[in-house]
C-alpha cells in the first residue's frame, strides 16, 4: 500500500504535536520548601510519588500528541493505493485489455450473458481514457482480428470491434468455442506494455475467473506469468451467479464392424454443472434427420452420467452426426455435440488357398470367405477375391490391401520376393496354419525373404499327448489394448469358448520380439503380429477349418476376422474430431508432390488450399481456422487418395467445469504484481476512484480521533488528584475531631 495525501499541506498541522511537549516542559512547578521535624518517614513516599506522576504526565502528553497528528492527517484527506503511480494524473497512459471471449463467458450469469458484462466494463475503461491514451486488446479465443494486440491512440478501432458484438442479434456474439489461456494473453500484454514509454501502465483482465483458464494454476503449478512485474492488473469478474447449465461433454462411438445395417452405439457424456439437479431429454440426428431421443435423463447436482443410443445406417458410405440438449439452460454452447463415421468402405482383400475343391465347404478358405462377405452383397464394406496359391507369383498384389494366405505351402523363393516388396510397400499379409503348414519349410522362406514374412520364427506342430489329461486347449488372453480386438474381450466366454485341437508353435522370445494378440491357457502365443516398414504380417497357429479348432464355428470368428480386417486396411480409423481451435491436420503419406485439398466449413463456404512438406517431406494439409464447431468436409483433388473426408470440431468440453479460482490463489500467482479486484462489473466508478485518488482514509482517522478524544478525557479524569483544601481553611483541630466522633455515633 503506498499513502497518498489528498491535500498535504494540511500535513504541516501535524507540527502541532509539538505544544503538548512545551506546555509540559513550562508547566512545571518546583515544590515549596517546608520545615518540618523529620524527613526520614516521608522521602521514600514522595519520591515515588513523583515518578508516578511523571509517567501519567509523559502519558497524557503522548496521547495529546497523537491526537493533533490525527487531525491534522485526516484534514490532509490521506488515501492508500497499490499502484505505484495513481493513474490519470495528467500524464500519458497505456492500458492493455484481455477480454476472455471463451466459451465459459458464454454463461448467462444475473440474467445477462457474462460477454455482454463485459462489454459494457470494455466501454466503461474506453470511456475512462483521455485523449491520446493508448490502448491494445487481446482476445482469448476466435479467429485473430489485425489490430489485436496492437496500440490504438485513438480507441476508435477497438471501440468498433466491440460495438459490432454490443449491437448483435446474438447474446453470444463474439463468444468463441475455445478454452482461454489467460497466461499466454497476460504474457504477451505485459510484453507491449513494457516496449511503451506511457507514464501510467495497467492492465484489465475481462474474465470469469475459471481455473482451466489459468492452466498452470489448475494443476497447481506455476504460470507462465512468475517473471516479476510492477505494471499493476485490474481484475474484472464476470462470474456472479450463474444460471444451472447441462453440458454434452463427449461422444463415443463403437462399432462390431462400420458396415451399414449393423448397429452402433453411441455413449454420450453428460454433465451436470449445477448445485442442484436437472431433468433434460437428448435428440440424436444423423445426417440432418432426427432418428431417437432419449428419455428424460435424471441427472443429480455436480455429476456426469452417460446416455447411449444403438442405431444403424441404412446406407453406406460417409455420415455425420449431432447429438442435441433439449431445452435452455446457462450455456448453450455445450448443447450440441457433432461426430462423422465412414460405413462400408469397400476394401479389397485377397484370399489364398492351396486350391479348389468341387465341394465348397471343404475348402480351407470356405469359413473365412463367408465371415468377410456374410451376405455378399454390394451393402458390405469388404470386397474379396478368391485366388489359389499359383496366383501369387502373377497377380498385380498392390491392388489389395489385406492378402490372407491359408493353408500354403511354403511360396518359392520368387513368390517370397513379391510378397516382401508388397509387404515393405505398406500390404498386410496373414498367415493361417493348416496341414500343408511346416515350420522348416516357412522359417527357410522367411529367411529368403530377409526376415520380413513372419512375425516370429516357428517352432512344431503340436498336438495334446496322451498323458496331458486334454484334448484340446482354450483361448484364455487377448490382447485389448489392440483396436480390433478392445471390444471383443468382454464377455470372457465370447474367446474362452474357442477350442483349438492342433496348432503351429510360435516362437514369441525370437528377436524382434512379435506382438502376441491371443494366446491359449498354458501361454502360447496362438496370433501373433509384427509391423514391418509400412506393412504388417500376422499368423494364426491353427487353421480355420473344423480340422484343428471350432473356432470359425464360434460367434466370436465373424467379428474378429471383420474388426482385424478393418484394422489391418484403416478402416477403423473413419471417425476424425477436434476440438474449436486446434488445427486439423491431414497427412498425405502417398502424395509426392503438393496437393490441392477442397475444405467446406460448416459455414459453407468453399475453400481450395494446398498441402505443404512436413520435416520428412511427406505432404500434409493443415488447416487452423477452426474456431467454429461443426463438421468440416474436406476432398483431396488429386493424389492416389480422393475420397471425401469429415472432420467434426466440437466445444472444449473442459468449458463446462465451472470451478472459480479465488482470490487469494490468484494473488499468490501473480505476486508480486499489483492486483485490484473491481467491486461491480456493471458499474466501475468505484474502481476507477481508486485508481485515481486511491482509497481515502477520512473516515477512519475520524473515529481515531472521537476514539482519542474520548479515552484522552477519562485518563485525565483517572489520573488527576482530587483538590483538597488549603490547610488555612481547614476547622480547628478540635472540631474536626468532634466532626468525626460526630459521623462515627450516627
Amino acid at each position: 500500500m503506498i499513502p497518498i495525501p489528498a491535500y498535504p499541506l494540511f500535513l504541516l498541522a501535524a507540527l502541532a504535536a509539538a505544544i503538548p511537549v512545551v506546555l509540559h516542559l513550562t508547566s512545571r512547578q518546583k515544590a515549596k520548601d517546608l520545615p518540618f521535624s523529620t524527613l526520614r518517614f516521608l522521602r521514600i513516599s514522595v519520591e515515588k510519588t513523583r515518578r508516578r506522576k511523571q509517567i501519567q504526565d509523559i502519558l497524557l502528553m503522548l496521547l495529546r500528541m497523537a491526537l493533533l497528528m490525527l487531525i491534522a492527517v485526516g484534514l490532509s484527506e490521506l488515501r492508500v493505493t497499490e499502484l505505484p503511480s495513481l493513474f490519470g494524473r495528467g500524464e500519458s497512459s497505456a492500458v492493455a485489455i484481455v477480454l476472455d471471449n471463451s466459451a465459459s463467458m458464454g454463461t448467462v450469469d444475473e440474467d445477462r450473458v457474462r460477454f455482454r458484462t463485459a462489454l459494457g466494463a470494455a466501454e466503461q475503461i474506453l470511456d475512462e481514457l483521455q485523449d491520446g491514451d493508448q490502448v491494445a486488446l487481446f482476445l482469448t479465443g476466435g479467429p485473430e482480428f489485425p489490430e489485436e494486440g496492437k496500440f490504438d491512440p485513438t480507441q476508435e478501432k477497438v471501440r468498433q470491434l466491440l460495438n459490432q458484438w454490443i449491437v448483435a442479434p446474438s447474446e453470444t456474439a463474439g463468444v468463441s468455442y475455445e478454452q482461454a489461456d489467460l497466461d499466454e494473453k497476460l504474457t504477451r500484454a505485459r510484453k507491449l506494455l513494457s516496449d511503451s514509454d506511457a507514464e501510467n501502465k495497467q492492465i484489465y483482465i475481462l474474465t470469469d475467473l475459471q481455473k482451466s483458464s489459468w492452466h498452470k494454476a489448475a494443476t497447481g503449478g506455476r504460470a507462465r506469468t512468475t517473471p516479476k512485474s510492477q505494471i499493476p492488473i485490474i481484475l474484472i469478474d464476470t462470474n456472479r451467479t450463474p444460471k444451472p447449465n447441462i453440458a454434452i461433454e463427449g461422444l463415443h462411438l463403437e462399432a462390431t464392424v462400420p458396415v451399414a445395417g449393423l448397429p452402433i452405439k453411441a455413449t454420450v457424456d453428460v454433465f451436470n454443472t449445477s448445485p442442484v439437479a436437472q431433468q433434460r431429454h437428448l435428440d440424436l440426428f444423423i445426417d440432418g434427420t432426427k432418428v431417437s431421443s432419449s428419455p428424460a435423463l435424471n441427472i443429480p447436482a455436480e455429476t456426469h452420467i452417460k446416455h447411449e443410443f444403438t442405431f444403424t445406417f441404412r446406407t453406406g458410405g460417409l455420415h455425420r452426426g449431432q447429438v442435441q440438449l433439449v431445452g435452455e439452460d446457462g450455456l448453450k454452447l455445450d448443447d450440441r455435440w457433432f461426430f462423422t463415421m465412414e460405413v462400408n468402405r469397400e476394401i479389397p482383400v485377397a484370399v489364398v488357398g492351396p486350391g479348389r475343391h468341387e465341394i465348397a465347404y471343404m475348402e480351407d478358405t470356405f469359413y473365412l470367405q463367408r465371415a468377410l462377405a456374410p451376405d455378399e452383397s454390394d451393402g458390405w464394406a469388404i470386397r474379396t477375391t478368391p485366388l489359389v496359391a499359383a496366383d501369387l507369383a502373377t497377380e498385380p498384389l498392390s491392388g489389395y490391401q489385406v492378402i490372407y494366405c491359408v493353408n500354403l505351402p511354403a511360396p518359392d523363393a520368387a513368390t517370397a520376393r513379391r510378397l516382401r516388396d508388397y509387404v515393405i510397400g505398406g500390404g498386410n499379409l496373414v498367415w493361417i496354419c493348416g496341414d500343408n503348414v511346416t515350420a522348416e519349410a516357412y522359417n527357410r522362406m522367411n529367411e529368403q525373404a530377409g526376415g520380413t514374412l513372419l512375425p516370429a520364427p516357428l517352432v512344431d506342430v503340436r498336438t495334446p499327448l496322451p498323458g496331458d489329461d486334454r484334448d484340446s486347449w482354450n483361448i484364455t488372453f487377448l490382447d485389448k489394448q489392440h483396436p480390433a480386438l478392445s471390444q471383443l474381450v468382454e464377455p470372457a466366454s465370447l474367446y474362452q469358448s474357442v477350442l483349438v485341437y492342433k496348432h503351429v508353435r510360435i516362437d514369441a522370445d525370437a528377436a524382434p520380439q512379435p506382438r502376441v494378440l491371443a494366446r491359449l491357457d498354458d501361454g502360447e502365443p496362438l496370433l501373433a503380429m509384427r509391423n514391418v516398414q509400412q506393412g504388417s504380417v500376422l499368423l494364426l497357429g491353427t487353421s480355420v477349418h473344423v480340422g484343428w479348432s471350432n473356432l470359425p464355428l464360434r460367434p466370436i470368428f465373424l467379428p474378429l476376422v471383420a474388426r482385424l480386417t478393418f484394422d489391418l486396411a484403416g478402416g477403423e480409423r473413419t471417425h476424425h474430431h477436434g476440438l474449436a481451435g486446434t488445427p486439423l491436420v491431414l497427412p498425405l503419406e502417398d502424395a509426392t508432390a503438393p496437393v490441392t485439398v477442397e475444405l467446406v466449413p460448416p459455414g459453407g463456404q468453399s475453400l481450395r488450399l494446398p498441402t505443404t512438406p512436413d520435416p520428412d517431406g511427406r505432404q500434409v494439409f493443415r488447416y487452423t481456422d477452426t474456431h467454429e464447431t461443426g463438421i468440416y468436409n474436406l476432398r483431396p483433388m488429386a493424389g492416389p487418395r480422393t475420397r471425401p473426408l469429415a472432420y467434426s470440431v466440437n466445444i472444449d468440453p473442459d468449458e463446462a467445469d465451472t470451478t472459480k479460482l479465488d482470490r487469494d490463489a490468484l494473488k499468490k500467482l501473480l505476486a508480486p504484481t499489483p492486483l485490484i479486484f473491481a467491486d461491480d462489473p456493471d458499474d466501475l466508478t468505484s474502481t476507477f476512484d481508486r485508481l485515481h485518488e486511491g482509497k481515502n482514509l477520512w473516515e477512519l482517522f475520524v473515529w481515531f480521533v472521537l476514539f482519542a478524544l474520548v479515552f484522552e478525557t477519562y485518563l485525565s479524569n483517572r489520573l488527576t488528584p482530587k483538590q483538597q483544601q488549603p490547610e488555612d481553611q481547614l476547622p480547628p483541630p478540635g472540631m474536626r475531631r468532634l466532626a468525626r466522633q460526630g459521623k462515627k455515633a450516627g
